[in-house]
């Protein structure tokens, strides 16, 4: 009884596992959310936190936050962190791609995806190598590692008969599974181009609950995504596709542009095959620091029960840190160079 239980679960499940990715609105910010070789893209450590309320209103709908962090890392002759607004500038740019030249970059995730009664919590490192092709572009390979821990949560379970002790032993505490993850990507890019090639739950485990084996798996998933950036004056328009893969799923694909105001605000409109449409807006704010918003708009048969999906990214861009130099200590430094200098004039005469 308890193995009928929790395959039957699963069977009905089918869907969300063939299409266990989270949805996000900011790849086109952070491509590193599905691609472990786009960390380092720039020479500083970016660092983002975003959080995703999906069909809301709509009892169920799936909730993520993803926390993650990367950064080049100095090793022998390769890049380095650059300064990135050392003055704290209000709405300062963004910091620009680095090219032509090695770099190392190092980085992390931890994520948490609730969908109905089924719960992930994951924690990913990754290291990718930036090799330069030209002056101008660069092309990268990334790998990711890490742990998972997929569960069915019993509290949102709703049963027919709550006396059902035959649940209360299939289910109860036990119906989780740890797995090893690993993940995969390359990039190429320079001068406004990006093109990333990424795949996710590589080792495509297979879903195993409370002892109990079934035909489901982690199904692999394969990302394509492309974007130029088309310069407009002082600003950019960047149009940009994602293309999404998995076993036994129909192709997704994420598509549209964004305006970008002086590399330091953006507008972007994107569709969705999934019949969804995202408005999104961000800028940089002060001492570093970046915000967007993203509303998507369900036009298919979902839009009479859920009021829409609201997706919510900060993050801080951290460069080299420089020395800041005291008033009193600059005025001093200039009084010796000066007094040295009127020495050195008088010796000559």
């Amino acid at each position: 009884m308890k193995n009928s239980i929790l395959i039957a679960l699963l069977f009905c499940s089918g869907a969300l596992f063939s299409q266990q990715e989270a949805q996000f609105a900011s790849a086109f910010q952070n491509p590193y959310i599905y691609n472990p070789a786009a960390g380092g893209l720039a020479s500083v450590t970016q660092i983002d936190l975003i959080a995703r309320l999906q069909w809301v209103g709509y009892g169920g709908g799936p909730k993520t936050i993803n926390f993650s962090g990367h950064s080049v890392v100095g090793a022998g002759n390769s890049a380095r962190l650059q300064e990135y607004n050392p003055e704290g500038k209000f709405m300062h740019a963004r910091p620009d791609v680095t090219v032509g030249a090695l770099k190392h970059a190092v980085g992390g995730k931890i994520m948490s995806d609730e969908i109905g009664v089924f719960n992930k919590v994951g924690v990913y490192g990754s290291y990718a190598i930036h090799l330069p092709v030209t002056k101008e572009f660069n092309i990268g390979a990334g790998v990711g590692l890490g742990w998972g821990n997929y569960r069915i949560n019993s509290n949102r379970v709703i049963l027919h008969d709550e006396m059902d002790d035959a649940y209360a032993m299939a289910l109860g505490n036990t119906a989780q599974q740890h797995i090893f993850d690993a993940n995969a990507g390359l990039v190429f890019y320079g001068k406004g181009l990006f093109f990333g090639a990424s795949m996710t739950h590589a080792l495509k485990n297979k879903a195993k609950f409370s002892s109990v084996e079934t035909q489901s798996f982690y199904n692999r998933h394969y990302f394509l995504q492309l974007s130029y950036g088309l310069k407009v004056g002082k600003s950019v328009l960047e149009p940009g596709v994602i293309a999404k893969f998995a076993d036994n799923s129909p192709v997704n694909l994420d598509f549209g542009a964004r305006f970008i105001y002086k590399n330091a605000m953006w507008l972007g409109v994107y569709g969705r095959t999934s019949n969804n449409l995202v408005f999104q807006f961000g800028t940089t704010v002060v001492e570093n620091i970046y915000i967007s918003y993203a509303y998507e708009h369900s036009i298919g048969k979902i839009r009479n029960a859920a009021s829409g999906t609201h997706e919510i990214q900060l993050g801080i861009y951290i460069g080299k840190r420089v020395k800041k130099v005291k008033a009193s200590d600059a005025e001093n430094t200039e009084q010796k160079k000066e007094e040295k200098s009127n020495a050195g004039t008088e010796e000559n005469k």
